[in-house]
């Protein structure tokens, strides 16, 4: 039993200082039981006025004009993920089953990312066509193709994108190039960087994001660092690497850091470092994941993110579901439901410098929302065991992107939605391409999109990936 805190908004002047509401959405309410996530509010309303929250709570008094949507649904920030590759995840899952016996021991796991990295197996399975296929001209379509599958799995937000390219605006947030959430409409007006290969940065470069960072131009720094497994050296090295280099400050987050110990996380807590767990990946591919006991027992805020889909999660539904798997076999388990919600919400909000605008469902911030169906009682709980196909609407700035066809069509009764087949159900889902496309977008419609990619992986004898694997699609 939750005990929830009844939030009456007054709504008239917000509605003046939030903007001119958006052509596309007039102002709308949806109701439902609303995580904000820090409180439950059983029958709770959320009003959403261009592309702002202008309400929250269980007593929202909304204008005469606003369309008041019953969702029977449980509403939850837009859900944040602070680790992906966007343009990898138009390909299946990998490792393959049938290794070649003179590249790969089946028995053993990987010691750290440079291993596998060499592996003919990734240079002809993933490595080799990826490249091909961005030199064909097709990373629109994969980096679109990638965008879906994340709003799929529940996500508003997402790093990892192609970019700076303008194709990629409209869907969801590109934190590391086209967020929306800054005046200036090209990349280098946003407040985050992204980098795989942190140690290999030019001097320059690392010198302007230290600068940037010190002078709160740049509000976070999120890097792989110490990927391998529990006890490889040349993993572990990199951190030492990273703190000589001066990376070792606030805003700065390491993706992954699995064969770190508890001093390693004390300085990282002590200097305000966060970390960014995804131990489906790990498991797949070093046998262990982070000592995440350490980090948390340190104070190093910790947010979750799926990696990739060939070695991790196909979003952040599935991969919150995995990390609920692992921490129910703790003893004691390691997580309340509710931390494991925020640490796809609020708390990779916190680490993207973000928790003035997104992660929290709180009038003013910006309207990034998912909602789920009730498949339990417990909402949390609900969260952490829903499959794709509870999904049942996704929204970015206020715009309905995604979702069953009865609420889309109800906050979007002139738009053309497009089908999209998910879980193996034809047609499960709707999405809607208005707003990238009124942006310089592909314009072309998602069928075109999934089928051209399907035939140019085609050359490489390899088929698209599902927008979520079938064992991700089970309760």
């Amino acid at each position: 039993m939750y005990k929830s805190r009844v939030i009456t908004a007054v709504l008239l002047t917000s509605f003046l200082c939030l903007g001119i509401q958006s052509q596309d959405v007039p102002p709308y309410a949806l109701r439902g039981t609303v995580i904000t996530p820090t409180t439950v509010i059983p029958n709770g309303t959320v009003v959403i006025v261009a592309d702002r929250i202008g309400g929250v709570g269980a007593d929202v008094n909304a204008p005469d004009a606003t369309t008041l949507v019953e969702t029977d649904s449980f509403i939850f920030p837009g859900l944040i993920d602070l680790h992906n590759h966007l343009t990898w995840n138009l390909f299946p899952r990998w490792p393959p089953v049938n290794w070649n016996p003179t590249d790969w021991d089946p028995a053993k796991k990987f010691g750290a990312r440079y291993d596998w990295q060499q592996l003919q197996s990734y240079r002809e399975d993933l490595d080799t066509p990826h490249s091909a296929l961005l030199a064909e001209g097709w990373g629109c379509e994969m980096n679109r193709y990638g965008e879906v599958k994340a709003i799929a799995g529940g996500s508003t937000s997402s790093v990892g994108s192609l970019g700076p390219t303008k194709c990629i605006e409209g869907l969801a947030r590109d934190l590391d190039f086209y967020s929306g959430l800054y005046q200036a409409d090209d990349f280098t007006s946003e407040k985050l960087v992204y980098n795989v290969f942190p140690l290999e940065m030019q001097i320059n470069d690392a010198d302007s994001v230290r600068t940037r960072l010190s002078s709160g131009q740049l509000k976070a720094f999120i890097i792989h660092i110490a990927e391998g497994a529990a006890g490889n050296a040349s993993a572990a090295r990199e951190y030492k690497m990273f703190a000589a280099q001066g990376f070792l400050r606030s805003g700065v987050s390491i993706i992954h850091g699995v064969p770190l110990k508890a001093p390693q996380f004390q300085e990282m807590a002590a200097h305000g470092v966060g970390l960014i767990w995804s131990p489906r990946s790990n498991f797949e591919l070093y046998g262990a994941t982070t000592d995440i006991a350490g980090a948390k027992a340190s104070g190093v805020v910790i947010a979750i993110a799926p990696d990739w889909s060939p070695s991790g999660s196909s979003g952040m539904l599935e991969e919150l579901k995995y990390a609920e798997a692992w921490n129910a076999r703790q003893h004691p388990k390691m997580f309340e439901d509710a931390e494991l919600v925020k640490m796809a919400t609020s708390y990779p909000a916190q680490l993207a410098g973000l928790s003035d605008k997104i992660g929290t469902l709180s009038r003013g911030y910006l309207a990034d929302l998912l909602l789920l169906r009730r498949n339990r009682t417990d909402p949390y709980a609900a969260l952490l065991h829903a499959t794709p196909l509870d999904v049942r609407l996704v929204v970015v700035g206020g715009k309905p992107i995604y979702g069953d066809r009865d609420l889309m069509e109800k906050l979007l009764p002139q738009a053309v939605l497009e089908p999209v087949n998910i879980c193996h159900k034809d047609g499960a889902k709707v999405l809607y391409l208005g707003s990238e496309a009124s942006q310089g977008g592909l314009r072309k419609t998602w069928k075109e999109t999934s089928e051209q990619l399907a035939f140019a992986l085609q050359q490489w004898k390899i088929s698209i990936a599902e927008l979520a694997e079938e064992s991700e699609c089970a309760k």
